[in-house]
């Protein structure tokens, strides 16, 4: 028999202790300490009025229902109408259609606090089942804009589920990282600065260990502006999934373009940040970066070196050249694998990033000779960008040389 939540309600819910990895459950006492329009909120027990007040509650509830930042693209909405709008409705498996939130002490492993999760337990038949939409949120600090942000990450992480149970992870978590800034929580940006000063962690992996956030986030901003909020709602809808997904979501929106090609433009992007004269391409409008990418810079020419890089992560090289009369800068690149290389080059006018110059790089020898044209007076910044275009388990070395010759 369904019995109505109220406030005051007292309910048991199993949960995960993540004290201990794999997670063990456990249950825990909670009570209803407030209802909004789309939303219970349960507090356990021992965290109430120690950790958790009713300003929190309220707070959490406005967001969740009514308003969200300036920075959210309406602040006259929810984080539930913004995100549902975006990405789909959630699953209705109590038929209830309020979102559970159990606020409580989710822990620490080996120094990793926990700020959120959804289990898809809850959506099935099981011994550990709740049978409800929930939402697991940390108690501390429970209702500022981190925490918030957490709930609009962890509610695209529910709707996915309802459409496309075995998403890959680095893609789910790009669209859980642009759920917050759909929101106005761009409150990962040290996440952002943490990738950008070491771009060797690729974007696309095998699993959740190796997902990096910060990357995340930045690429689910990228194709949020360049593809559109109708491309995300496909994407979460396709049941392909990772790379198949993304271009059958292409298809589905009528959008003729390709993973590889807005992968290595998104690259370019991390490094100039910048409107230019001839593409918009290149510019994040939602967000700000907190740094320019990690570069190897030679200040000195001719030079020979090797680097590698992991698939789906990105070398930044960097050519500064002294002021000459007009000459070529010949590139020597050399791998065992160049089929897989994508490689760009960023020309920069005399510093101004508006004017950059952006060339493709086809590699198609095993040892590949190509030239840079005219630079020394106008272009006096040569940036090659440097990824694989697939997953590897280990970095792919490379060699080059560079000159300057007539």
């Amino acid at each position: 028999m369904f019995l109505p939540i109220r406030s005051e309600t007292k309910k048991e819910f199993w949960t995960w202790n993540l004290n201990v990895m794999p997670p063990e459950d456990t249950k825990i006492q909670a009570t209803c300490r407030g209802i909004g329009k789309n939303v219970y909120v349960f507090v356990s027990n021992d965290v109430w009025m120690v950790s958790v007040f009713q300003k929190d509650i309220e707070r959490i509830i406005n967001a969740f229902d009514f308003s969200t930042p300036e920075t959210s693209i309406d602040k006259n909405k929810g984080i539930y109408e913004i995100i549902t709008k975006v990405f789909g409705s959630p699953p209705d498996v109590d038929n209830d259609h309020r979102i559970y939130f159990l606020i409580s002490q989710l822990g620490a492993y080996h120094g990793h606090h926990f700020d959120g999760f959804f289990r898809f337990i809850d959506e099935i038949e099981g011994k550990y089942s709740n049978h409800a939409e929930i939402l697991y949120l940390d108690c501390d600090n429970a209702s500022d804009d981190y925490h918030l942000g957490i709930i609009a990450h962890e509610f695209q992480h529910l709707i996915h589920w309802q459409y496309d149970r075995d998403e890959t992870a680095w893609l789910n978590e790009s669209l859980s990282e642009v759920a917050m800034i759909l929101c106005g929580y761009y409150t990962d940006k040290k996440q952002v600065a943490k990738y950008l000063n070491n771009t060797d962690s690729p974007l696309i992996s095998k699993g959740h260990q190796a997902i990096n956030y910060g990357a995340c986030l930045l690429w689910g901003t990228y194709i949020y502006e360049r593809l559109g909020i109708e491309f995300l709602g496909n994407l979460v809808c396709e049941k392909e999934n990772g790379i198949k997904g993304f271009q059958k979501a292409l298809i589905n929106t009528n959008i003729e373009d390709d993973f590889s090609r807005i992968f290595g433009e998104w690259l370019v992007t991390n490094y100039i940040n910048t409107d230019l004269a001839k593409d918009k391409n290149y510019k994040y409008k939602s967000i700000s970066l907190p740094t320019t990418p990690a570069i190897k810079h030679f200040f000195s020419l001719p030079i020979r070196d090797t680097g590698k890089v992991v698939g789906y992560a990105v070398n930044y090289l960097k050519f500064s050249i002294e002021r000459t009369k007009s000459k070529k800068l010949r590139i020597t690149f050399k791998s065992d694998s160049l089929n897989d290389f994508l490689i760009k080059i960023i020309r920069i006018d005399n510093d101004d990033l508006s004017n950059s110059q952006i060339e493709d790089v086809i590699l198609s020898e095993p040892i590949k000779i190509f030239d840079v044209n005219d630079v020394g007076v106008n272009y006096r910044e040569i940036i090659l960008v440097v990824s694989v275009l697939k997953v590897t388990k280990e970095p792919i070395p490379y060699s080059f040389s560079a000159s300057l010759i007539p």
